[in-house]
Parts: C-alpha cells; sequence; structure tokens
C-alpha cells in the first residue's frame, strides 16, 4: 500500500518556489534521451526482470538513486508529490532530480482524500508536480472513501481527471488496492491504465472484464540504497513503458 503522509503545509517561501524551478531546470537538463523520439527514450523490456519499477514517498526517507540505479531491473519509479490541498512531499524535488539523473524514467502521484475540495487538490498537485519534469503520466492514488458515498467517489475522481487531462494533456493513471477498485470504482475507470496492489502471487482480478497496466505485488522490497521497505511493481505480460510515457510537445 502506498504510505499516507503525516500532514505538512504547502512550501509557501520565496526560497521554496525557487527551489522548485531550480529543480525543474535541473530535471530537463538530465532528461533521459530528451532530443529523441518517444519510443528512443524507453529502455528495452527484460523478461527476466523480477520487477520493472518502485514507488516511493517520503517513507522511504533519504535515497541514494546512484545505488538505486544499479539495479537494472529497476526502469521507473512513480513518486509520492502531495496529499489533499496542503502536503506537499518534503523528499520529492530530491527524488525527482536524482531518479532522473541517474536515467530513470519518473512519474509523480497524487493521494486523494475527501477533505478538501478537489479543486484545491488538484491546484496542489499541478503547481508542484511540474508538468515540464514529467516522464510518466500523472497518477492519482484513491484508497479511502472518507466521508463521501461511492457516488461521490466516483464523481470526485472523474473532476481530479478531467483536470489532469486539461493540464497535462492526458487522463492519469489509477492506483488502488485490488479490493477497493473493484468494490469502489469499477467499472467507471476500467478504461484507464490501472495500477493496482495486490500483495499476492497471483496477478491483480479487476471486475467488469477490467485490465491492469501495473501491478505492485510486494511492499517488502529491499533495494541497495533505500534504508526502508519499497513497494515492488511489474507491468503485465503486453505492457511496457511506452504505453504510460508523457509525451512533451
Amino acid at each position: 500500500m502506498i504510505k499516507r503522509s503525516h500532514n505538512v503545509p504547502l512550501l509557501r517561501t520565496k526560497f521554496g518556489v525557487w527551489m522548485l524551478l531550480a529543480v525543474a531546470s535541473l530535471c530537463s537538463c538530465h532528461r533521459p534521451n530528451s532530443n529523441g523520439s518517444a519510443s528512443s527514450r524507453v529502455p528495452p523490456r527484460n523478461l527476466q526482470a523480477k520487477y520493472d519499477g518502485i514507488d516511493i514517498s517520503s517513507h522511504q526517507g533519504y535515497i541514494d538513486w546512484a545505488k538505486v540505479s544499479s539495479d537494472k531491473d529497476i526502469r521507473f519509479v512513480y513518486i509520492k508529490a502531495t496529499e489533499g490541498a496542503t502536503y506537499r512531499s518534503p523528499h520529492y524535488a530530491h527524488n525527482l532530480a536524482q531518479a532522473r539523473r541517474y536515467g530513470l524514467l519518473v512519474g509523480s502521484y497524487h493521494y486523494l482524500t475527501s477533505t478538501s475540495s478537489i479543486d484545491e487538490q488538484f491546484e496542489n498537485f499541478s503547481k508542484f508536480a511540474l508538468k515540464p519534469v514529467q516522464d510518466l503520466i500523472p497518477m492519482l492514488d484513491v484508497e479511502v472513501r472518507g466521508h463521501w458515498s461511492r457516488s461521490q467517489l466516483i464523481d470526485s475522481v472523474d473532476k481530479f481527471c478531467e483536470l489532469v487531462e486539461h493540464h497535462y494533456g492526458v487522463q492519469p493513471m489509477i492506483y488502488s488496492t485490488m479490493g477497493f477498485y473493484n468494490k469502489n470504482l469499477t467499472p467507471h475507470f476500467n478504461k484507464h491504465h490501472l495500477y493496482i496492489g495486490r500483495y499476492s502471487n497471483s496477478e491483480p482480478e479487476i471486475n467488469w472484464e477490467g485490465e491492469f497496466t501495473i501491478w505492485q505485488y510486494s511492499e517488502t522490497g529491499i533495494i541497495p540504497g533505500i534504508d526502508a521497505y519499497v513497494d515492488l511493481c511489474r507491468f503485465r505480460k503486453d505492457g511496457w513503458l511506452d504505453d504510460i510515457l508523457l509525451t512533451q510537445p
């Protein structure tokens, strides 16, 4: 399960804004194969790999990305950027810049809550997860209903997805656990790319003929350079990174 974070206020100082702009500049310089075609930026798939990527949050603390990148099975990483209307991960800027510096394709995700409006939550995410430095489509983490009914949750996810498409030019991938998704979100979002948590030897099963894109199959992965357990993820057999690449204009 992707870890929920404690409340941390927005970076509102001029220094905070400057830091994010500096990170954007640094990341653009290190963008993997940024002058090539979309397909040239995607590494070939290793069919023998146990996993294809990881997802992280501030729960993992400081990460040594030089060591992480030495694991050639890791080709992508999703990094938690925001939660609700006010939380911004204090490790996000470092992780984003360093992961991309060492050649990993990177995407960012937002943890949805029912405690603030969708407009406020999207503003928090879009102003922190800057579009020019994203390699992969954004992801929306939906794990709790809070005080929303099922229909209110679906309406809220729909609205967030519409805002993402308008701003980033693509529909977001949706993360959830298999049980929560099948109970609360299927079949409405079955056409989205789905990043599904199921800690089992069996692949996720999505109701109503749904299909996952990425399977988060373990939350206890051990990766050199990360001093905490990490989520391990793999693509379905007929999928790969070019399916979720965020093409830049």
